[in-house]
C-alpha cells in the first residue's frame, strides 16, 4: 500500500497531466486569436479574484492579509497588490458572466418566444414581429428588459440573430419576425459566434465539474461520456452520421423535457438549467501510434 506522501504526489502528477491535456487542447486553439500576454494577464487577474473569494468563504468573510494571498497564489505581495489595482481600473472586465449574458442571443429569443406563448393565438403574430430603431422600440424594450446591455448593442445582437436564420429583416419597416423557439448558434458561419458558444458550453461542464467534486454522491450532477478505443477508421464517416442523428433525436426529446418545466414569464425568481449534447473524435498526435 503506497504511504500517505506517495498518494499525495500520485495525485498532483495525474492532476496536472489532466490541466495540462486541458490547456494543450484550449492553447492549441487561442494560438493567434489572443496574444500569450494577453491570457497570461487574464489569469493572474482570475486567479487572484478566485483565491481572495476562497479564502474570503473559509474565513467566513474577514479580511485576508496579503501574506495568506500569496502562500495561496505563490505570488509574491507586491504582485497581487499590482493585480488588485488593476483589476479596480479595469472596471468589471475580468468578472464572471451569468450564461444569460455570456450567451445574450440565446436569453434574447427565449424571452421573446415566452411572450409569444404567453399571447393568445389571436394575438401572438404582434409579438412575433417587433419594431427596432428607437429607444422605445419593443425590441429595444425586449433586450433591456432581458439581459445587461453593457457592451452589446441592439444592431450587434440583430446582426447576430440574422446570421443563424433566427429572425427576418423588414429593412423599410423596420420590423424584425421570430423564425425559431430556440436559439442555435451553430446554424451560424460567423466564427466569434461559434467559439463564443462552445466556450459557454466548456463553461457549462466545468461548472457541473467544480459542483460534483464538492458534494456527496447522490447530490452528484448527471455527467457522463460513452466513448469507443476500438472504431475502425475506414467506418468512421457512418460512425460520425449514425451518431449524429441519435444526438438529434436526444435533443429533441430533451427540448420537449425543458419546455415542460419553463414558466411563461421572463422575469422574477428564475435559473438557468439543462444539459448539452457533443460528438468527439481524438486521433493521436501527428507521427506517433495510437496505442
Amino acid at each position: 500500500m503506497p504511504d500517505s506522501r506517495e498518494a499525495q504526489l500520485q495525485e498532483v502528477t495525474i492532476l496536472t497531466r489532466a490541466v495540462e491535456n486541458v490547456f494543450r487542447k484550449l492553447i492549441r486553439f487561442l494560438v493567434g486569436r489572443i496574444s500569450l500576454v494577453k491570457l497570461q494577464e487574464m489569469i493572474s487577474y482570475i486567479y487572484v479574484q478566485e483565491a481572495e473569494s476562497r479564502m474570503r468563504e473559509d474565513l467566513s468573510g474577514k479580511s485576508i492579509s496579503l501574506t495568506k494571498m500569496a502562500l495561496m497564489t505563490g505570488l509574491d505581495t507586491r504582485a497581487i497588490t499590482a493585480i488588485r489595482e488593476k483589476i479596480e481600473q479595469c472596471d468589471g472586465a475580468f468578472q464572471q458572466l451569468l450564461l444569460k449574458d455570456l450567451t445574450p442571443e440565446s436569453a434574447i429569443v427565449e424571452a421573446w418566444s415566452a411572450r409569444i406563448k404567453k399571447s393568445s393565438k389571436k394575438g401572438s403574430e404582434k409579438f412575433r414581429t417587433l419594431k427596432f430603431g428607437c429607444e422605445n422600440d419593443e425590441f429595444e424594450k425586449l433586450v433591456r428588459a432581458t439581459i445587461s446591455t453593457r457592451g452589446v448593442t441592439t444592431q450587434s445582437l440583430i446582426q447576430t440573430l440574422l446570421s443563424t436564420n433566427s429572425i427576418s429583416l423588414d429593412k423599410t419597416r423596420k420590423t424584425i419576425k421570430l423564425m425559431v423557439d430556440h436559439y442555435s448558434p451553430y446554424l451560424s458561419n460567423d466564427e466569434p459566434n461559434m467559439v463564443n458558444a462552445a466556450f459557454s458550453a466548456i463553461s457549462n461542464l466545468i461548472s457541473t465539474i467544480e459542483h460534483n467534486v464538492s458534494v456527496s454522491v447522490e447530490d452528484r450532477m448527471f455527467q457522463r461520456q460513452v466513448w469507443t478505443f476500438r472504431l475502425p477508421a475506414k467506418k468512421l464517416l457512418h460512425f460520425r452520421n449514425t451518431i449524429r442523428e441519435v444526438l438529434k433525436e436526444m435533443e429533441q426529446e430533451a427540448k420537449d423535457q425543458v419546455a415542460r418545466w419553463e414558466v411563461a414569464t421572463f422575469d422574477g425568481d428564475l435559473l438557468s438549467a439543462g444539459i448539452g449534447f457533443y460528438y468527439f473524435e481524438e486521433r493521436a498526435p501527428e507521427g506517433k501510434p495510437s496505442e
